[in-house]
């Protein structure tokens, strides 16, 4: 039997060591990147579910009420850049306003809605009845981000766009616009 020398055994750590240090790397960039995406999305969900529940409470809401809530629970330094969409959409898809955009990204969303019909997914679905339409309305909040520049490798594990999509009753059955948000979804240029 033939003793292996210092020398050998050295050799052979070194090897060990090269052939297993690109996984080591490899292994903690993807646990890094998927805890990045993971934390992304749960801040994502948290704002989202909060301008929902905030905004289902109100029965009028101003610019200036709305850009405050917007700029404390949607922080671009905690969220980056992101797209936010906000409807307000009764039971039978139809919405009293188009929508409201915030953010400084846009694009990122999937459309939900044409004209005022909601077309996006809802909770729970009512069929329209002419002679009993429906009052109850919700809010729908639509959050969406790039994600790529949460990636510390290529990113190849993450899709390029989140959403987090936070549905809430509202507790009244309009919510009424200031002159200046009324302007931004139209309402002003219908009453004219």
């Amino acid at each position: 039997m033939k003793a292996f020398s210092p020398r050998r055994q050295r050799g052979s750590a070194i090897l060990e060591t090269a052939l297993v240090m690109p996984v080591l790397i490899g292994t903690a960039l993807i646990s890094a990147d998927l805890y990045n995406v993971n934390q992304a999305r749960s801040h994502m969900e948290l704002s989202a579910h909060t301008i929902a529940s905030v905004l289902s409470n109100q029965s009028r809401l101003d610019y200036d009420g709305l850009q405050a809530l917007v700029d404390q629970v949607a922080a671009a330094e905690i969220l980056g850049e992101y797209e936010l969409i906000i409807h307000q959409v009764a039971l039978d898809r139809s919405m009293a306003w188009r929508p409201i955009y915030r953010g400084s990204a846009g694009d990122l969303c999937p459309q939900q809605s044409e004209g005022l019909e909601y077309t996006g997914e809802l909770p729970e679905e009512q069929e329209y009845d002419p002679e009993n339409p429906s009052t109850t309305a919700m809010v729908v909040v639509q959050l969406c981000r790039n994600s790529s520049s949460l990636a510390l490798s290529s990113g190849l594990l993450v899709d390029k766009e989140m959403q987090a999509i936070a549905f809430n009753r509202m507790l009244y059955n309009e919510l009424e616009l200031d002159e200046t948000l009324a302007a931004e979804v139209g309402l002003r240029d219908e009453d004219e």
